[in-house]
């Protein structure tokens, strides 16, 4: 078994890392060997009431692809109205896409403002 260390990212000041396991593994560079890497919980962050979700599905299946969800936690079942969805095989485009997300001129227009967030 092969330990990769965390994927180094740049996150703003203020967001909060509910869970990190999104490891440097990548299909396209390491191969299916190490798919285990690959699971559901992958990356949680939250600054106020916006939450980012990142996992792969399904989990441990190479012909899977990342998944990442950017939601109001103040709506009810947030999962089912997400503001946006981004998916994709690409490990890069899924880092470029986080780091948009939690820049401050992305996320700025979203938060703490209660239930009326639109995309």
């Amino acid at each position: 078994m092969r330990y990769f260390e965390l994927q180094p990212l740049r996150i703003p000041s203020g967001w909060t890392v509910k869970y990190n396991n999104f490891s440097e593994y990548d299909l396209q560079t390491h191969g299916a060997e190490y798919a285990y890497e690959l699971n559901e919980d992958l990356l949680q962050l939250e600054y106020c009431n916006v939450l980012i979700d990142l996992g792969w599905y399904p989990s441990m299946n190479i012909n899977g692809r990342y998944v990442m969800y950017f939601v109001n936690t103040n709506n009810k079942n947030p999962f089912d109205t997400p503001i946006d969805v981004f998916e994709s095989k690409s490990k890069e485009e899924i880092i470029l896409k986080l780091e948009y997300w939690i820049s401050e001129g992305h996320y700025q227009q979203y938060i703490c403002q209660g239930n009326n967030l639109q995309k």
